[in-house]
């Protein structure tokens, strides 16, 4: 099996084994993320931190990941061969061409992120939370510690909120900086929750720094925490979003492997961080205590006698809803048909069935995992030491236990807020906010839909895409829904031609690249 090196040089190790040995192409030792303790390739249970690595002595190669696998980390093994790298569009076959994994693509062309150690492509695999994977002469063996389920517990409300304040009290204490630092704010409660407890401790930022998301999000986020470092008294600076959401995705899309549809809104604060800072935070995890979703989590119990219902019922309220098959058309859609989608989904949820809240655990280890929490790993300097406080191995745990009934109430994390930080409680936070609506965000889509067809124009591949992307999306904006639709479907188309150029045989040309 030979791959390819990725476009943007991402780190990488082949190890083809023979009648002579294993031979070694590529990077040896490879150390990525931070471990709090330790190293990154230390046996036992894995150290707090986000992290990955791998080493080869000339005779065995050992990778290991963090707890949650939240550190990107892929593998291509077959035919005495195995090859590891932090970006599977390295991983691509160059002796042939690549196939898609149908189950993958068909949850994820409805949900926007990928399950378990799904990717888009046929036998490229992420590595799965705590894993080791050994290779040497005996062949490959892979083991994983997690994800574990947490068992339901007896634990009241009052306990729920205190144990919430004092973990995460202690877990910010191991993750305190040591040089003057600039923190990321948005208008919503993970980071609020870091920078006060941050505060509370003396150690605040020399400046606080909020971005702006696309439309038709109103912007509120900078808003809010613009209140918020005034009431502090700490320096707040606003970067602006990327001028264009289709060249921010074309750029966002591939340097993400093609795993997910988001960050590519994050580009210029994770720059600005990597000029400014060694030192970040990330609020990573913090939905464990009040989940954005907790409206279809209360909504949809969990029944396990009924989870191609409750599958269906996911896949109805994912990010392209009922869109997509004006998208897909008549291949695609029968190759990535919803029935498959739901059968992978099923098998997925199952996993979960003895987690205390399984909902909140299946968002977490797939949509969490998956598609948000690699943005500042992915996207941002490698050398910026980025903190994820909400992580914290005590912490996760004692919100993994909280019982379904207190979660799904929809203020845990509300209350510990206003009870830690009583003087902050009336500031208001971004998500209550009503999103835009009107010719701002009419003029906005348009703009993504000129640029994309534009770029087909200059774009071999896109001009004869065998699935006639660019035409469907423009039939999609015919008739009633048409704006809707359209804004749902833009992003995945691009993510859908940068696949299809991977998967052409002899394109020669990394996505992302003009000609």
């Amino acid at each position: 099996m030979n791959v390819r090196r990725s476009s943007g040089g991402a780190p990488r190790i082949h190890l083809l084994g023979g009648r002579d040995g294993v031979r070694m192409e590529g990077d040896g030792e490879v150390r990525l993320g931070h471990p709090l303790s330790g190293d990154h390739l230390d046996s036992g249970p894995p150290a707090d931190g986000v992290f990955a690595g791998w080493s080869w002595d000339g005779e065995r190669l050992v990778v290991r990941n963090d707890r949650y696998g939240i550190c990107p980390v892929y593998y291509r093994s077959g035919n005495n061969s195995l090859a590891v790298s932090p970006d599977p569009l390295a991983l691509l076959p160059l002796d042939r061409s690549a196939e898609p994994d149908h189950d993958a693509m068909a949850v994820f062309v409805r949900l926007g992120f990928f399950l378990g150690e799904d990717t888009c492509f046929g036998g490229i695999r992420a590595l799965p939370p705590a894993a080791t994977l050994v290779m040497d002469a005996r062949g490959m063996r892979l083991r994983s510690r997690g994800p574990a389920a947490v068992e339901p517990t007896a634990m009241t409300g009052t306990r729920a909120v205190d144990g919430l304040i004092e973990f995460f009290r202690e877990s910010v204490a191991r993750r305190l900086p040591d040089e003057p630092y600039e923190f990321p704010l948005s208008g919503g409660r993970d980071s609020r929750h870091i920078l006060l407890e941050l505060c509370r401790r003396g150690i605040p930022p020399r400046r606080c720094v909020s971005g702006s998301k696309f439309p038709p999000d109103p912007g509120a986020d900078a808003q809010v925490a613009g209140v918020l470092a005034d009431r502090l008294g700490l320096a707040h600076t606003v970067i602006p979003r990327p001028r264009s959401q289709f060249r921010a995705d074309l750029v966002a899309l591939p340097a993400q492997g093609l795993g997910t549809l988001e960050g590519a809104w994050a580009l210029p604060v994770l720059d600005h961080l990597g000029r400014h800072s060694r030192v970040s935070y990330d609020g990573v995890g913090g939905e464990q205590a009040q989940h954005p979703n907790v409206g279809f989590i209360r909504e949809n119990p969990y029944d396990r006698a009924d989870l191609p219902g409750l599958a269906e019922r996911l896949l109805s309220a994912g990010r392209t809803g009922p869109h997509v098959d004006r998208l897909l058309g008549p291949r695609l859609g029968a190759l990535w048909s919803r029935d498959r989608a739901r059968r992978r989904l099923v098998t997925e949820l199952a996993r979960h069935a003895h987690s205390a809240s399984p909902l909140t655990s299946f968002f977490f280890w797939n949509r969490t995992r998956r598609a948000v929490a690699p943005t500042p790993f992915t996207l941002g300097d490698p050398r910026l030491l980025t903190h994820t406080p909400y992580l914290d191995h005590d912490l996760f745990d004692h919100l993994a236990a909280v019982p379904h009934r207190i979660l799904v109430d929809g203020t845990l994390h509300d209350r510990a807020l206003h009870k830690a930080f009583p003087r902050y409680a009336g500031i208001g936070f971004a998500s209550s906010t009503p999103q835009l609506r009107g010719p701002v965000l009419v003029a906005h889509r348009l703009a993504y839909l000129l640029r994309l067809l534009g770029h087909t124009l200059r774009r071999k591949n896109w001009r004869h895409s065998p699935n006639r992307l660019p035409q469907r999306l423009l039939a999609a904006g015919r008739g009633p829904g048409a704006a809707q639709r359209v804004s749902r479907l833009q992003p995945l188309a691009l993510h859908l031609l940068l696949l299809e150029e991977l998967l052409t045989p002899g394109s020669g040309r990394g996505p992302g690249r003009t000609p």
